[in-house]
């Protein structure tokens, strides 16, 4: 794995990938990503972020997702400021024609 600024390439020939400071953004090569990809959904895991590349083009990156922050709540349609008409599923005028 490279450092996106550094020229140098850490790629290791373990299956453990070497520990970087999850600040930086490291690039990694499509087959050493695809041999690595358990390790490096750790490290993703953990907030670091990756920059997939093919022939030396960043094709892809690879960080953490990024939930809503607040769970949806069931029955918030039943609120107050919310109305729908009894009929709101009845067949529309417009399209008698094609419902008979």
């Amino acid at each position: 794995m490279k450092k996106k600024t550094a020229t140098k390439s850490y790629v290791e020939t373990s299956a453990v990938v070497r520990e970087e400071p999850p600040a930086a953004v490291l690039e990694v090569g499509a087959f050493e990503a695809k041999t690595h990809l358990s390790a490096l959904l750790d490290r993703v895991a953990r907030g670091e972020t990756f920059v997939i590349t093919k022939r030396g083009k960043a094709v892809a990156e690879l960080k953490p997702a990024h939930s809503s922050g607040t769970p949806r709540k069931i029955g918030w349609a039943k609120s107050k400021g919310f109305w729908m008409a009894d009929d709101f599923d009845a067949p529309l005028e417009d399209f008698k024609e094609y419902m008979e």
